[in-house]
Parts: C-alpha cells; structure tokens; sequence
C-alpha cells in the first residue's frame, strides 16, 4: 500500500551557534579516533574502549528518569548526557563531512533548515530539543543536527560518495503461553564502534504525551522504544532514488520515532508518519499489546511515500532492502550479502525455534546472537569490518512489560534485563 504526502521547504535559523571544537575536517580514521579520546570517550558509559572491539565490562545503560513539560524533560537529558552529547555531536560532524568534502558551515546550515518544519508540526518536540540544548550548553542547531543526522546524509549523499550506512536486523515474535498470546519487538543496532558509548536509555513522562522507554544516541529525543500503551517502534537504515530532493526539509527520522512514540494506536502511528513531511527514508518495525491482542505491522518509508507490510505466520522481519515491490525499484540501499544473508537468516530461525521456543523473548534471545552467514551474521563484531559491529540488543517485551538490552554483540554479552514504562505487566 503506498500513500503519498505532502512536503514544503520552510528555512530559518533559530538560535545563534555554539561551534564544538574538531580537528581539521580532513583528518582519517586513526586521528579521529584520537580526537575522540582526548574528549573522554574512553569514560562514557563506563564500558567504551575507543575503536574496540573487545569484550567490555558489563554496566547497565546510564538512564535518564524525568517528567513535566518537554523542556524540562529537555534540560535534565542535555545536563546529565552532556559529555556524551559532546562526543556524539564530534562524531556525526566528523562522519558528515565526509572527510572534509561538505564543510562543517554546510551541515550546520542544513541542520537549522529543520528546525522550522518539526516546530511547525511538532512544537513540543523543539521545545524539548532546546531543553537538551541548554542543558548540554550547545545550539539548537547542533541537537537538530543529531537528531537529523540521518536526513542530513540523505541530502549530502547527493553531493558526495556515498556513506557507510548501519545495517540492523529488527523483528516482531508472536507467543503463546498458558493460552496467552504474547509479543515481543526487538532488534539489533549495528553502527560504528566508535558510537559504543553514545546509548542511554531515557525514561519520560511528559506532561501530555504517553510515558515511554527509550534507548536513544545521548542528545536525540527518540530511538528504539516503547510507550504505555504498549506501542514499540524499531528501526531499520533504508534508501531510496527520492531521497534528499533538493531545498526540501522534513521532520527526521529520529523525531518521526517519538512522534510514534506519542501515539496509542498503530493506526494513528501511520497516520502521524504519512501526514509528516519527510526527505530521507527509513523503516520503521512496530508492535503493540493492546487490550484487543498482539499486532504486529512493517511500514517502509521514502519521501514521497509509505508501504505497510503485515506479519507472516507468527513472526515479521526486516533488514535494510525494501521489500515492497514498488518502493525495492527505487532501493539504493542494495540488496547486497549482508541484508540479504541476515533476513534469510531471521526467517530461518525465527520458524525454526517456533515450537522449540514457544516464548518469544526467548525465540528472539536465539536469533540476535545468531553469527550463522559470516561475515555478515545478524550479531556482527569488528570482524571483519573494524567500522562496523552490532552496538547493541534491544528485545521489548510489550506484553510483560520489560525493556531487555546488551551492551555490544549480543552473542558476546550478557541480556540485561530492565523494567519497562510501568511496573505491572498487562493484565
């Protein structure tokens, strides 16, 4: 099914510029990650070895528990992750440019060019933005930047070589158990080891939006979670020939997240996607428990268009190819080895372990830490690609309401089992 949006293309700037100090834009891999160590990435989450991939000491995430208004909520997350703030926004303007081919000018323009068009939309987003920013002591612009890092690629990428991009395997599992239905929604993040310190779970109650869970990139309003509704959201990293259409803004990706995450239904969940303006792709993988039972639904996302994609049997997966036939003739995310080999791999055992593990989470645990096709398992460390490795697992038991995470590989790290956006599980 394919809906087609509207867009616009507003632009201004907010507030003035708070520059973070970088080495020079044309500086390679080895003397990044020196200039990150000198920011005290070595001490971020207590667990991060700089451009490591060796097995790290066990913490639980560093979480966040606020409520009240978005700004409030904004100010205690920029105050209490500023280093890693600091770190994270290092990192993405070092990425984005690209070596020094799109200047750091550029990208903060381009970052101002959003803050207008989610303000538009979702003021209280921007308004929670710019908490984070006073209480990190950066710009707007710079946690738009963040926040847009994603939609901010799509656009350069029309001017550059194209990027590494993540490459993550998400999935919903149906269950049963004493003749209870059960769901769960998890997936793998895959991205740079360099990033292995950037996660912190938040846990809000905003003033007028669900409470929800989630684990996020410090500095960015939403990522992998769900809310009190039992509604969860993953992501997966697409790409299309729509992406970046020249001088047209949207709302991110990551805000499109937490605008997921503020809703109660899966229906107004799509609704609230294919009624925002949007120039960059992505896939978004939800689930909910709700009082009428587990569902699970898949919607692809480009700019110009959505496709929902429904659950097989007791299990949906998704990798990083489109799978909708009319949007997979615009993929340009490829359907190389690596998506294709950890999808046929998820399907494989999601079905295998169908009967030998009738409880989801469980059923899930088996397929995360799968290493089955490398050099491209669904559990990837730095072998053999030092630039990439799975950051985390991230398994949401929406109908027990738990939040259940690794740090790093989950075939090297142990399940940390965490409470979810309540204390009781449904009824």
């Amino acid at each position: 099914m394919a809906i087609h949006p509207r867009g616009f293309t507003p632009h201004h700037k907010r507030r003035p510029e708070n520059p973070i100090k970088t080495d020079s834009p044309g500086m390679n891999r080895r003397r990044f990650i020196g200039s990150l160590t000198l920011l005290g990435a070595g001490m971020l989450g207590g667990a991060f070895e700089t451009g490591s991939c060796r097995r790290r000491r066990q913490t639980a995430y560093p979480e966040l528990e606020a409520r009240g208004r978005p700004g409030d909520l904004g100010l205690k997350h920029g105050r209490i992750f500023s280093r890693q703030i600091e770190y994270n926004l290092s990192f993405y303007l070092q990425w984005l440019s690209q070596a020094g081919r799109v200047p750091e000018d550029h990208l903060r323009q381009l970052a101002a060019s959003f803050v207008p068009v989610i303000e538009d939309r979702f003021p209280a987003l921007i308004d929670e933005m710019d908490g984070i920013a006073r209480g990190a002591g950066r710009s707007l612009t710079e946690i738009a930047l963040l926040n847009a890092r994603t939609d901010i690629s799509a656009i350069v990428e029309r001017e550059v070589e194209k990027m590494k991009t993540p490459a993550c395997t998400s999935l919903a599992l149906f269950g049963h158990e004493r003749d209870r239905t059960l769901l769960a929604l998890g997936q793998n993040w895959d991205w740079d080891p360099l990033m292995a310190g950037a996660p912190v779970v938040l846990r809000l109650t905003p003033a007028d939006a669900p409470r929800l869970v989630t684990l996020v990139e410090a500095g960015m309003v939403a990522k992998i979670g769900f809310n009190q509704h039992r509604l969860g959201v993953c992501l997966n990293f697409l790409s299309h020939v729509s992406d970046g259409p020249p001088g047209r803004f949207g709302i991110p990706i990551h805000c499109l997240l937490r605008v997921v995450l503020t809703q109660d239904t899966l229906e107004g969940a799509i609704d609230a996607v294919d009624g925002s303006p949007r120039c960059a792709s992505a896939n978004f993988l939800m689930a909910q428990h709700a009082d009428g039972g587990p569902r699970a639904l898949d919607l692809e996302i480009t700019p110009e268009a959505i496709a929902v994609l429904n659950p097989e049997n007791d299990h949906l997966v998704h990798t990083n190819h489109f799978l909708d036939p009319a949007l997979a003739a615009g993929c340009t995310s490829g359907r190389g080895p690596s998506t294709m080999n950890r999808y046929a791999t998820a399907l494989k055992l999601a079905e295998y372990h169908r009967r030998r593990a009738p409880d989801p989470v469980q059923r899930m645990k088996r397929v995360l830490v799968s290493r089955e096709g490398l050099p491209y398992p669904i559990s990837r460390d730095c072998n053999p690609d030092p630039s990439s490795s799975s950051l985390a697992g991230v398994i949401m038991d929406l109908t027990r309401n738990r939040f259940i995470l690794t740090q790093g590989p989950p075939h090297r790290n142990p399940w940390i089992d965490r409470p979810g956006t309540s204390a009781s599980p449904l009824p």
